[in-house]
């Protein structure tokens, strides 16, 4: 049940960070363009790490 509890943590926590991410970079309109780049690999990477986080929830114990 931990491990379960933890990965749904760790599902939500990543998407609350990736919100705040998009609210800060929208804030810099100056750097926008500058970070863009990076933005898009990060993005890319945590949806990765959380699509591979749901997919192991069914695998977890419920005990």
């Amino acid at each position: 049940m931990a491990a379960r509890y933890g990965t749904e943590k760790a599902a939500e926590s990543l998407d609350q960070a990736m919100h705040q991410l998009r609210g800060a970079v929208e804030q810099m309109r100056f750097a926008r363009y500058r970070f863009s780049g990076q933005h898009r690999d990060v993005t890319r990477a945590v949806a990765t790490l959380s699509v591979a986080l749901q997919d192991v929830l069914p695998y977890l114990a419920e005990d």
